[in-house]
């Protein structure tokens, strides 16, 4: 290396201390909890995890420090999450937002069973709704709303043999949230409702016969193992989203705040791209392809067909649509058809 090249690489290392100094100096030091989304599956190992502990102290130069917990690990079902945060017991939690679609309807505006057939599409349909959902969040509920993220495509795991979403007429199926539990009901099926890791030994004992999660959310947690067919349709899609206490949020520093909400919408960003990829991945793993995540397993992929399209259309705008008015009201009628119905081309 030549003495000016030498010379320029310590001058680059320098100003990239001093800016990691300067960083660190103007935020004050900070320390939180964090509960995370579901324990076992990618965007709480792979993003969250990787996101609070390295990215945050490394971003922050050591100032914002934050303890992070899958709410699978803390004992909780994960319904019980939004009510904690409003309530200012948890300070930040990520929670799946069709978890509370019952009590608070505004939670599945944006991923409504049939709605939109794909994560890009998803991703815009949140942009549009952000601003109207975040205002919603903070006066009703005392939330800041810092990020979203997605689950990929949720598909249908059956114990029993299938060859069109319309045989699962008369079976039990675990449906989360409100729209999949009216789709369900509207195919002729009894929804049931399980908090996530109780799903794999309700198919194994028989409790259930079918249930709807992420393509690779279900491989990860073994469904295959009591499930064997498998429908690519995508339901829906399992919108999650970064909430703080709105109370604590404003105790914060701005700087901090700042900070934590221009990373937060990078880590939605490769959340969302992650996703992108994982409905392939997990249809993949399930039915015995060449499988990067593990041992493929032996499910056996049932086809959709132009009745399974027709039913979900159907579904959506006969029962989904109308069921989401009468749970949500007038005025939030209002509010949606001006945001994203205008957004999609559709009228409640």
């Amino acid at each position: 290396m030549t003495a000016m090249k030498h010379l320029v690489s310590i001058a680059a290392l320098a100003t990239t201390l001093l800016c990691g100094t300067a960083q660190a100096q103007g935020l004050p030091a900070t320390s939180f909890n964090a509960v995370g989304s579901i324990g076992n599956l990618s965007m709480y190992t792979s993003r969250e995890v990787p996101f609070w502990n390295e990215t945050v102290p490394k971003e922050s130069g050591g100032a914002i420090k934050v303890q992070v917990k899958p709410f699978t690990e803390l004992g909780f079902k994960g319904p019980e999450i939004f009510r904690l945060v409003s309530a200012g017991t948890l300070q930040f939690a990520t929670t799946v937002l069709n978890y509370n679609s019952g009590e608070v309807p505004m939670n599945e505006a944006t991923d409504l069973v049939g709605l939109v057939g794909s994560v890009e599409e998803l991703q815009k349909v949140v942009d549009v709704f952000r601003p109207t959902y975040a205002k919603f969040l903070e006066e009703k509920h005392g939330l800041k709303l810092l990020g979203f993220g997605t689950y990929q495509a949720q598909v249908i795991y059956c114990r029993d043999a299938f060859t069109k979403v319309a045989d699962l007429k008369g079976r039990k199926v675990r449906a989360s949230g409100a729209s999949q539990q009216a789709f369900v009901s509207h195919i002729g099926g009894s929804p049931i409702n399980l908090a996530f890791a109780e799903v794999q030994p309700a198919l194994a004992s028989g409790v259930i016969d079918c249930a709807i999660t992420g393509a690779l959310s279900g491989y990860r947690s073994k469904w295959h193992e009591a499930a064997k067919f498998i429908s690519p349709m995508p339901i829906n899609f399992g919108l999650s989203a970064q909430l703080a206490n709105l109370k604590w949020w404003n105790t914060l520093d701005p700087k901090v705040q700042a900070f934590l909400t221009d990373n937060l919408r990078k880590l939605e960003d490769s959340i969302f791209d992650q996703a992108k990829t994982e409905t392939q991945t997990g249809l993949d793993c399930n039915t015995g392809k060449a499988c990067s995540e593990g041992a493929p397993a032996a499910m056996k992929l049932v086809p959709v067909t132009p009745e399974d399209e027709a039913l979900r259309k159907d579904a959506l705008t006969k029962v989904i649509l109308p069921a989401f008015a009468g749970r949500c009201g007038p005025d939030c009628v209002t509010t949606w058809n001006g945001t994203i119905g205008a957004f999609l081309k559709v009228k409640i």
